[in-house]
């Protein structure tokens, strides 16, 4: 019989984000948001072909986590498990 150990959602977010607890899940995830959607909406993103810099692969790697992140919410939203 295989048992399942149920973790929640900011558990599993604090372990992939490095943090040391759950409480500071929100304020990252937010801040990254915020990072993300000021290098896109106020210029910062180079015009389409033009070489990326940095802060251009910092905001690939936001949206790659907040993408993530909404998937595995919409897991928990529908009863599925997030996996570790």
């Amino acid at each position: 019989m295989k048992r399942t150990h149920v973790v929640s959602l900011e558990a599993v977010w604090a372990d992939r984000l490095g943090i040391d607890s759950t409480e500071g899940v929100g304020d990252e995830l937010a801040a990254r948001f915020e990072h993300l959607s000021q290098y896109v909406l106020c210029g910062g993103m180079p015009p389409r072909g033009k070489a990326g810099s940095a802060e251009a692969a910092t905001a690939y790697g936001d949206l790659w986590v907040l993408a993530g992140f909404l998937a595995d919410a919409r897991h928990v939203i529908n009863g599925q498990e997030t996996a570790r």
